[in-house]
């Protein structure tokens, strides 16, 4: 809105200045007019000085509405690009803020986890524990019987096996007995 004012602002000088330069011109007596006023008479090489001048204020005051206008549109565009990044910036450290509760979150999880793995870990390693200790008793345990079982086996008495004399007793009585 402000850049539209001051271009305005530089229509308006220049249309005066525009008008001026032409009625004094017209006019051709080395007075500055306005509007069928004379304004001033210096003579015409001032006049023309002072006409000169008019038309490079109205010069300059056109590249001073441009420029400002051109930086107020600059300074919105940045304005908006600054809001931009600043909602980025603003989503992003809602984001990682987000994150670092899920993150939170899932350490204690996890430490939980962990604890209840140590538990069973420390569970598993009593049993194996136990049973390492079972299997060298019952090692000792079985060389106590194979130990034995040899002193044993010299006081053994070996009997002939009944099955097999029964089959020898039977074979004879068969052979005494062709008929039966």
């Amino acid at each position: 809105m402000a850049g539209n004012i001051a271009i305005v602002l530089a229509t308006v000088w220049s249309a005066f200045v525009v008008e001026t330069i032409a009625e004094s011109v017209r006019a051709f007596g080395g007075s500055i007019r306005f509007l069928g006023r004379t304004l001033i008479t210096p003579g015409i090489r001032p006049g023309l000085l002072i006409l000169c001048g008019l038309a490079a204020t109205a010069g300059l005051a056109w590249a001073a509405a441009v420029a400002y206008a051109r930086g107020r549109r600059l300074e919105q565009r940045m304005a908006a690009e600054l809001d931009a990044r600043y909602q980025e910036i603003t989503t992003k450290a809602a984001g990682d803020v987000a994150r670092a509760g899920l993150v939170g979150w899932r350490v204690a999880e996890l430490r939980t986890s962990l604890e209840e793995l140590s538990e069973r870990r420390d569970g598993i390693l009593a049993e194996m524990e136990l049973a390492r200790r079972r299997t060298s008793e019952l090692r000792a345990l079985s060389d106590d019987y194979k130990r034995s079982l040899t002193e044993l086996q010299d006081r053994l008495i070996v009997l002939p096996d009944i099955e097999d004399e029964l089959a020898r007793r039977r074979a004879e009585r068969k052979a005494a007995d062709p008929a039966g």
